[in-house]
């Protein structure tokens, strides 16, 4: 599951800028294998039962609740309503929809634009051990995005990533490593 959620964000962080699809437009056009990565994480097969139990208190149900409108599965497309769904299943400790709305937050996905809140939603995922939050969490510290710069933090975040199984966190962190401070390669 999270190899999948590592997946989504760098397919995610490799394509379009944020806002812009390949055509221009200002809703990004997924691409096919962020399509099928999206499948891997799992929707709510039935949406009012996922509701219910989210309600409930289930924070795996309003995180697949989260997937279904964030890519229109099963219901109209809604990122905004996305983005409320995985901040709901985040309050609940759940790991994988604190990166998913930190990416909400970073790629501007149904929000304004707020690297800050990317920045808090990723600490948090990479607080409940999630390697791609900490990995994410590393790239916004390595660059000075929504938190002030800090390579030696990032090195940091990008070890604990990598010992737990993020293996381009591996190689951000030798890269970082080899750099001069302040000199890293972008």
């Amino acid at each position: 599951m999270r190899f999948a959620w590592f997946a989504l964000s760098a397919a995610i962080a490799v394509g379009c800028k944020p806002g812009h699809s390949a055509r221009g437009l200002d809703e990004p056009a997924p691409t096919g294998s962020v399509i099928a990565i999206a499948a891997a994480m799992g929707e709510c097969e039935d949406l009012e039962v996922c509701a219910r139990e989210c309600d409930a208190g289930s924070s795996d149900r309003c995180r697949r609740m989260g997937v279904n409108y964030e890519f229109g599965k099963g219901t109209d497309r809604d990122v905004a309503r996305a983005t409320e769904l995985y901040a709901k299943a985040c309050a609940m400790r759940n790991s994988d929809a604190c990166l998913s709305a930190g990416r909400m937050f970073e790629f501007h996905h149904g929000t304004s634009p707020d690297d800050a809140q990317a920045v808090a939603y990723y600490r948090a995922s990479c607080d409940l051990d999630n390697p791609t939050g900490c990995a994410n969490l590393a790239i916004m510290l390595e660059r000075g995005r929504g938190a002030p710069k800090d390579q030696a933090q990032a090195v940091e975040l990008f070890a604990r990533a990598c010992d737990r199984g993020a293996g381009v966190a591996c190689e951000r962190m030798k890269s970082l490593q080899a750099a001069p401070e302040g000199g890293g390669p972008r």
